[in-house]
């Protein structure tokens, strides 16, 4: 439906809150479930397609679009959870949020990038998508490598295709080849599930 590839856009180019016209075409259309299932689906497919990128795994001969770089919000767009629960977004679709709790859970088990790494990731990309996440100074205060991760979290939102392989063999020096995968991993899911906040949908 055209709705669907409208919020599409939107959700791709310019994360942040619906505009009226399209809120109103989706609530009129789908259920808030489906409204929350298209959500999911399109985070995950937006963000491991990036993930892809980042490690340079894009195939060749695939054919590709440049779409222009997404817009910054002008403010906060959102405070549900300061401190990183999405459990909220899968209200109506409680058992997709159970498996997301497991992937997520997953993700922070692998133990290759550092939790504190990890914490930073996600308010680096919180920050530049307008969804306030809150991490102590404590979490980040013997981390090292900060700015290398603060860059590589804003160049998957806003420019994924300048994660070079000078950067992916930095990261792997860091964490080495798994723990790249694994903070590709973290940044794919986290910018998706940030993107469905910023929405406020």
């Amino acid at each position: 439906m055209l709705i669907a590839l409208k919020f599409t856009d939107h959700f791709i180019l310019t994360p942040g809150p619906i505009p009226h016209e399209i809120r109103s075409s989706l609530l009129s259309t789908f259920t808030q479930e489906q409204i929350a299932e298209l959500s999911i689906g399109l985070a995950l497919f937006h963000g491991f397609s990036k993930m892809l990128i980042a490690l340079g795994r894009e195939p060749e001969e695939m054919e590709t679009t440049i779409v222009p770089t997404p817009q910054f919000p002008d403010s906060p767009v959102s405070s549900a959870d300061l401190f990183g629960n999405f459990s909220h977004l899968f209200t109506d679709i409680p058992d997709i949020g159970i498996r997301w709790k497991i992937l997520e859970d997953a993700l922070l088990s692998i133990g290759l990038v550092p939790d504190s790494a990890l914490s930073l990731v996600k308010q680096r990309i919180s920050e530049l998508l307008g969804v306030p996440y809150v991490v102590t100074e404590q979490e980040t205060s013997t981390l090292e490598n900060v700015d290398l991760l603060r860059s590589v979290s804003a160049n998957f939102v806003f420019d994924v295709r300048s994660i070079t392989s000078a950067t992916r063999r930095e990261i792997g020096e860091l964490y080495g080849s798994e723990g790249l995968l694994q903070l590709m991993l973290a940044m794919a899911l986290y910018d998706g599930v940030l993107r469905m906040e910023a929405t406020k949908l």
